[in-house]
């Protein structure tokens, strides 16, 4: 899910906001994804008194957003929040970054507030619409997401669905492409698909870094870790797809098909034990 706030209103108090050249710096780096260099360029314009405080608490929360540090990235907007209680971009920030740790009934208050705003940001119906889809209320979600897209189309295209069974088609016909050797792994590792994650995968002592607008999981142990002297495990090896995350990741049908390929792919890889690199060299990225 592409979520990232549009940025930071002016605050009212200073009309230069948003065009210092430090800050806009900074901003260029967020938008380039060079998260970690914008943080110390943050740091360093902090240290040197330069650029705009509230701004750059903004952007620093902002970074750790990127950085899937979202309880970090929560402090930062609520310190802007208390100087600037109807900034429309923090307020959706603020509801986003609830929404990555779980907290959904949290995050639903601070994005209707968000929404309430007369200047509400088009990303504060996104996750509005994506905390309706985590109570399954699918019919009341959709006009949201199609709102962002007509306000937005290039930052949120309008989600792309398939039938369930159109969609285990398309699994299918991923597991087939593969070499034998890769396939077989099918016979002990299936794969299961949810239309989003269940919160219950997030409680594993190895998942505190998941996020619930994840396309995919590979949850268990990776094949180079076990043996044939393990006892069972209490929850089987299983790769888990999530359906409407990758709808409304995908830009068209066959861009759906192929993150359906890519991330089957990456999962496969991470229950065989393959590094990040191992999956590209093997044509599993």
């Amino acid at each position: 899910m592409d979520l990232e706030p549009a940025g930071i209103v002016p605050p009212d108090t200073d009309g230069q906001v948003g065009r210092d050249p430090v800050v806009q710096s900074i901003e260029a780096m967020l938008d380039e994804d060079r998260l970690e260099e914008a943080l110390e360029a943050i740091e360093a314009a902090r240290a040197s008194g330069q650029g705009n405080p509230l701004d750059l608490t903004f952007l620093l929360g902002d970074a750790y957003l990127g950085l899937g540090r979202a309880a970090d990235a929560e402090q930062q907007f609520r310190q802007v929040l208390q100087k600037d209680p109807d900034c429309p971009s923090t307020r959706y920030s603020l509801a986003m970054s609830l929404f990555l740790q779980w907290r959904f009934d949290e995050a639903e208050v601070a994005a209707q507030a968000a929404r309430d705003l007369p200047d509400a940001v088009v990303d504060a119906d996104v996750v509005y619409a994506a905390l309706l889809e985590r109570k399954g209320r699918y019919d009341e979600a959709e006009p949201y997401f199609l709102r962002a897209a007509a306000a937005a189309p290039d930052k949120y295209p309008p989600p792309v669905r398939m039938t369930r069974d159109e969609f285990d088609r398309e699994v299918r016909k991923a597991m087939k492409k593969l070499p034998r050797q890769f396939r077989q792994c099918f016979d002990r590792v299936p794969v299961v698909i949810q239309d989003v994650p269940d919160a219950k995968l997030a409680k594993g002592p190895d998942n505190e870094h998941l996020a619930p607008d994840m396309l995919g999981l590979f949850d268990g142990v990776p094949l180079p870790e076990t043996s044939e002297f393990d006892l069972p495990q209490v929850r089987p090896n299983t790769i888990y797809l999530f359906q409407r995350n990758l709808e409304r990741a995908a830009k068209d049908r066959a861009d759906l098909i192929e993150q359906i390929r890519i991330t089957l792919y990456h999962e496969l890889g991470h229950y065989l034990g393959f590094e990040e690199e191992d999956m590209d060299d093997l044509g599993l990225e």
